[in-house]
């Protein structure tokens, strides 16, 4: 194991049995010739990954892509059919819902067998019990069986065991999905806590602003195999890519042929000419963004912003077939890539028709900017609907950059425009 990962998966494949009927099973044990019946099923393939010490990892893919596989191969729940998986230091996983729990215990019970299990003593786990039992907040029912617990319950009190028993590595496959926004801003508060500590952390997860959020690095897996790995945002932007088959990391495509429009525009963008990298943008070839711009209410292009005044984003399109009623869309995003706001011609229900070859079309999108002083990016999509199936015409990712000031200060993401008021009473 190279030094300085806490873990390191070397061309983990695993690969499951599957039969067409039970009888087949019987049939292949005892088949003088080792007949085969079965045929395999790659859960994984030739994966290899390496996550340093102190890394938060996220990983993302569609269902069925082999995400909960390989965390359950990394924490040894599994076994792979070949290669190697070395871990260093101790691993608490939260892999699913009241995973370890007996039923019939109770969840004072439980926490004593899972934290016992995860290697802490009886001395331990008694002086940390009042912690483990104040995070999952489920007072009195700590001493009943869990299977009177409800969903919530349940994952408060599993996630409470494993965070409290000072792991080195952390494993948690979407228990963030269950639970009451108070717990879940808990958790997170965790992470970010365990994070500051140098406490490893690998997480599935559906939410992509969860990636770019919390994590250092993140990975793309599809069909049991590792598409991408790398920066968080490039790989949300290769997920979103990949999910209207319009991925430039598999060779063939499958329904829909992608066309990367940057081709046929040579006009860089302005974070190309910024940051020297090609344009995340692609489609299907029906149509192209052209340009987009923000101007203020006098009409002219800007790129400073103030805070608390009216501006219009424009986004100018043009089409190469006849299409109904296209969807105009853009999204702010923050420079590590986490979407802060975004809308859309359908959204606001604003058709705009049916549009010719040879058609341009400029939607004009007036917004109150109420964003907070800093840089901030800006995405265009053009979409639609044909058959009732969801259509990428265009998606330019980052394609401009600006930036808001303002003379006063506030905490977070918006300003709230806030007006206040003093009323002196006496005793």
């Amino acid at each position: 194991m190279v030094k300085g990962n806490a873990i390191s998966v070397r061309n983990v494949t695993k690969t499951y049995k599957l039969y067409t009927y039970p009888i087949e099973r019987v049939k292949e044990a005892f088949h003088p010739f080792r007949k085969s019946y079965h045929h395999p099923f790659h859960a994984l393939t030739d994966i290899s990954i390496d996550i340093q010490k102190g890394e938060t990892a996220g990983i993302i893919g569609r269902n069925g892509s082999g995400k909960s596989t390989l965390l359950q191969v990394i924490c040894g729940i599994l076994q792979p059919s070949s290669g190697s998986v070395s871990t260093n230091g101790r691993i608490s996983a939260l892999l699913e819902l009241g995973a370890g729990f007996n039923p019939e215990f109770t969840g004072r019970q439980n926490v004593y067998i899972n934290a016992a299990i995860l290697g802490l003593s009886r001395e331990e786990i008694d002086a940390r019990f009042q912690e483990i039992s104040t995070f999952a907040a489920i007072g009195e029912y700590i001493d009943q069986p869990v299977k009177s617990y409800s969903s919530g319950m349940y994952i408060r009190l599993a996630f409470s065991v494993a965070i409290h028993v000072e792991p080195d590595i952390l494993v948690v496959d979407e228990a963030l999905a269950v639970g009451d926004t108070l717990f879940q801003a808990k958790c997170f508060a965790k992470f970010r806590e365990f994070q500051k500590k140098g406490v490893t952390i690998i997480f599935v997860t559906h939410s992509l602003d969860m990636i770019t959020r919390y994590c250092t690095k993140a990975y793309l897996l599809e069909q049991g195999t590792l598409l991408a790995g790398g920066n968080p945002k490039d790989i949300v932007d290769e997920y979103n890519r990949m999910i209207v088959n319009c991925s430039t990391t598999k060779g063939e495509l499958t329904g829909i042929t992608c066309v990367e429009n940057d081709q046929t525009n040579p006009v860089e963008t302005e974070t190309e000419k910024l940051a020297g990298i090609p344009e995340n943008r692609y489609g299907v070839g029906k149509a192209k963004i052209t340009g987009a711009e923000i101007r203020s209410s006098d009409g002219h292009p800007v790129k400073v912003l103030s805070q608390g005044e009216w501006y219009e984003i424009r986004i100018t399109g043009e089409f190469f077939q006849t299409i109904d009623n296209p969807i105009f869309a853009f999204t702010i995003k923050d420079v590590r890539g986490f979407d802060i706001s975004g809308t859309n011609t359908s959204f606001l229900k604003v058709p705009t028709g049916i549009v010719q070859e040879g058609d341009i079309l400029t939607a004009g999108f007036k917004q109150k900017i109420t964003l907070n002083p800093g840089e901030y990016l800006l995405s265009l999509g053009c979409t639609g609907f044909e058959k009732g199936e969801y259509v990428v015409y265009e998606r330019r990712y980052d394609y401009m950059t600006f930036e808001v000031v303002s003379h006063r200060g506030s905490v977070g993401i918006f300003d709230l425009d806030s007006s206040v008021t003093i009323i002196k009473g006496s005793a």
